[in-house]
């Protein structure tokens, strides 16, 4: 029945990280396993009987209570704060790509962004009741973070495909050599194709937000 369970396991892999899950992946294998008994008894080879009940149940999103409840505002507050923290962290990264005239842009635009954060952190401090519940919906939540990292890489290979059109185009069209006079040309090639990478804090932001979900569920008691 290992077979079960491995399916079973597949089928909770985007809901592991949520309370009352072991009690519904536990009741589905049971009755798995049970069809399985049941094919079994009435004359079907168990490798036949194993992969009927597999197909009996391919998608449990039906079955999750989607909208779980949460301390919502202090969610926000920690979403919020982790926003923040990724935008810090950028800024700092995107000071040497001051060698480029947008690498200058990039990082002058995220830290007028870090100013604006940490003023709107200071206003959220005072003003958000901690102790507020709400509900959140964990399956629209996993889908819209499937479509961001979906959107990040179809903007990465977009972008730096402009990238190389613009900086390569003619010597790839007339097939002339790539020449890089010196380190600083080679230096500026370097971040030209890797400051659009910062971008990655986007989706980054969204699967952490995801991770701290279960610290803010109604009725568990966390460190």
């Amino acid at each position: 029945m290992n077979e079960l369970k491995l399916h079973v396991d597949d089928l909770f892999k985007k809901y592991k990280d949520h309370r009352d899950i072991a009690e519904l992946k536990e009741e589905i294998l049971g009755n798995l396993e049970a069809k399985v008994s049941h094919l079994v008894a009435e004359g079907e080879d168990e490798k036949s009987a194993v992969a009927k009940a597999k197909s009996s149940i391919t998608n449990i999103d039906d079955l999750i209570d989607s909208n779980i409840p949460i301390k919502i505002n202090q969610f926000i507050y920690k979403s919020y704060q982790i926003v923040f923290l990724y935008f810090i962290v950028a800024w700092i990264i995107t000071i040497p790509f001051t060698i480029v005239g947008i690498g200058i842009i990039v990082n002058f635009m995220l830290l007028l962004v870090v100013f604006v954060l940490f003023v709107i952190n200071l206003f959220l401090r005072k003003t958000l009741n901690p102790e507020r519940n709400g509900r959140l919906n964990i399956v629209s939540f996993i889908r819209i973070k499937k479509v961001i990292w979906l959107l990040w890489f179809l903007f990465i290979f977009i972008i730096l495909g402009c990238i190389t059109a613009i900086l390569f185009g003619s010597n790839i069209w007339f097939a002339r050599p790539i020449h890089l006079e010196g380190p600083y040309q080679f230096g500026v090639l370097v971040a030209r194709y890797a400051l659009p990478f910062i971008s990655i804090i986007i989706p980054l932001i969204f699967t952490t937000w995801g991770k701290i979900i279960p610290q803010f569920e109604v009725g568990e008691q966390h460190e």
